[in-house]
């Protein structure tokens, strides 16, 4: 418990590498290697599929494939999101606790891993398209998470780069690095062809003796104002104030309000604007604040995520005796490397569930079937449940006692059709769905017609990337008529024709998402232009059969569309979409590209075309 509220309280500092003189004798590096990714450990999204190779995490294995070519290629790694439009959107996930944010945010994180363990003088990231969404690089010691480098997001401009941050020096060996990104800034997808470390080979029978050393030392240490007081010797400095100026002194302070005597009622009102790190040192002021700053109301929401790095099941456990009344969890991104175990979280479900509404468990590797269960028995009136990312559970029906599901995002995970059917026919009333590259689903439009059935009160579906989509499931969504939003991009067998669209769409539409579907014409989106006055965001990425004819009349008739991309639009070419932006300011009109490749006299054919299979 106590190492918890040591982990908790210190989460806004880092020290510095320890000093040369305090490591052990026989720890040194040995010869200097650069190495290039190994294996893709953890990511939190990408534009590829799990069947395919293009646009995955896992092309950032090995060395660079594009590089120094610059645009959009299907050989490097793309995630799903870019700029503000997803936070714009009617699916969008509010922050359960914003005080908690840190000022340097992110959305997407990838782990690589690295074939030998070095002390890292320098990390290379070699950026094809879109450059400047790196926010944080972290290395896995073999004690905890350390931060390397941390810096603002800036759009970087329309070139390549290799881009190599200062990054802290540390005194263990690493292999394993996890990068996270914010894309907010950038006007379209970014992509990474590489990544490579450099540095000191570490002795590998050293290691052991460093970790010793380091927990040794930090057994040892006093706790850090005992020793400032220690060292300043102020202890035997304090002198005696006079009566007369002890008393002018309290007359004087006698006028100032002190904090402590504020009502507690207004004290937690203060309270409830603190972030977790400032209530944790809140409670080691005094018992008085103590007592106020472990108060159950003030945590009512957590959000965990920021501290994902050191959260622990021992930090589950301390935070477990004040959640009493807790509402909305997002522990999403913590629990890599067993930081922590299913039995803690099953636990903490035990204790804490009664009243939960909302949980986020996105990548998180610590769910298993045990932790699904438990969620099932323990969080009965959840709300909204976020698993995106969560492949390692498989007893899905668990999830069958819950009933007042509003959000359920399943993004990236095994859920098969009949499990899927039974847990929509459970919640009627379904708002927000997200069943994006769920590839053990064999029969989607099942599942499309469960939603016309039973939940109509659906607002945003996102069927990304499903192979057994088709127009029969997608006209059963006319019955969901308010739907505000639904991605259909890349459902190939979606794309054979376009007439389904008539029936999806209705004057609330929002969001409209129709990527690589090649059978969508102008014909089809004429006949809908009536029913999209509201529409904001249309995505007609690779839909190649339509004109530039339908998309000014697109531009001409919804007055409130934001976002236009007609990236590999065959027919459409560089000098209508400079027009159109000219003609229509309020509309960021996207229009990715494949640059020639610059070092080879026969540029690779595979470049020239994206690859929609």
């Amino acid at each position: 418990m106590q190492r918890a509220t040591r982990i908790i309280t210190s989460l806004s500092s880092y020290e510095g590498a320890d000093n040369d003189d305090d490591r052990p004798e026989g720890v040194g590096p040995a010869r200097d290697l650069e190495q290039f990714v190994s294996q893709v450990e953890d990511f939190s999204s990408q534009y590829g599929s799990e069947i395919s190779i293009s646009y995955t995490a896992h092309n950032l294995r090995g060395p660079p494939a594009n590089f120094p070519d610059y645009g959009d290629y299907p050989q490097a790694f793309v995630m799903r999101t870019y700029g503000t439009w997803w936070e714009e959107a009617p699916s969008v996930q509010k922050n359960f606790m914003p005080q908690n944010a840190p000022a340097i945010q992110s959305q997407d994180f990838v782990e690589v891993s690295f074939r030998t363990l070095v002390f890292p003088s320098e990390v290379a990231i070699f950026e094809t398209y879109n450059p400047g969404a790196l926010v944080r690089i972290w290395a896995l010691g073999p004690l905890e998470w350390l931060l390397l480098w941390e810096g603002e997001p800036e759009y970087a401009g329309d070139k390549p780069r290799i881009f190599r941050p200062p990054i802290r020096e540390i005194d263990y060996p690493v292999r394993i690095l996890r990068l996270e990104f914010d894309h907010r800034l950038l006007p379209y997808y970014t992509e990474l062809d590489a990544i490579s470390i450099r540095g000191l080979e570490g002795r590998m029978c050293a290691i052991q003796s460093k970790i010793d050393h380091e927990l040794a030392k930090r057994n040892k240490k006093k706790g850090p104002l005992l020793s400032s007081v220690l060292a300043s010797r102020l202890h035997e400095t304090v002198l005696t104030m006079p009566g007369a100026e002890r008393k002018k002194k309290n007359r004087k302070s006698s006028r100032l309000l002190d904090i402590q005597q504020l009502p507690n009622e207004t004290l937690l009102g203060i309270m409830r604007y603190l972030d977790l790190k400032s209530l944790c040192r809140c409670a080691q002021v005094n018992r008085h604040f103590r007592g106020l700053a472990t108060d159950s109301l003030l945590y009512r929401s957590i959000d965990l995520r920021p501290y994902w790095y050191c959260v622990t099941s021992e930090v589950l456990t301390f935070m477990s005796m004040r959640c009493k009344r807790l509402q909305k969890l997002d522990l999403s991104w913590c629990g890599s490397h067993c930081m922590i175990r299913p039995h803690a979280m099953v636990e903490f479900l035990k204790h804490n569930g009664a009243a939960l509404t909302h949980l986020r468990l996105n990548c998180c590797k610590f769910v298993n079937n045990c932790v699904i269960r438990a969620v099932g028995i323990y969080a009965p009136d959840l709300q909204e449940l976020c698993l995106r990312s969560v492949e390692t559970f498989s007893n899905y029906n668990d999830l069958l006692p819950l009933k007042k599901l509003r959000r359920l995002d399943l993004y990236r995970t095994h859920i098969n059709t009949k499990a899927a059917v039974a847990i929509l026919k459970a919640n009627p009333g379904i708002q927000h769905l997200n069943l994006g590259a769920c590839k053990m689903i064999s029969m989607m439009d099942s599942i499309a017609l469960v939603l016309g059935a039973y939940c109509r009160e659906l607002v945003s579906v996102d069927f990304w990337k499903s192979f057994s989509l088709t127009g029969l499931g997608l006209r059963a969504l006319a019955n969901c008529t308010k739907l505000q939003e639904i991605d259909v991009g890349w459902c190939l067998q979606a794309g054979s024709s376009g007439e389904w669209l008539r029936a999806v769409t209705r004057g609330e539409l929002r969001k409209l998402f129709l990527g690589a579907l090649r059978g969508v014409s102008d014909a089809d989106l004429r006949a809908i232009l009536p029913r999209i006055k509201k529409l904001t965001q249309l995505d007609l990425l690779g839909v190649r059969a339509i004109t530039p004819g339908i998309c000014s009349e697109i531009l001409d008739n919804c007055r409130e569309l934001r976002l236009l991309d007609v990236s590999f639009c065959d027919q459409i070419d560089g000098f209508e979409v400079a027009e159109w932006r000219r003609q229509y300011p309020n509309v960021s009109i996207k229009r990715s590209f494949q640059s020639l490749n610059l070092t080879n006299s026969t540029p690779n054919p595979l470049f020239h075309a994206p690859n929609f299979e």
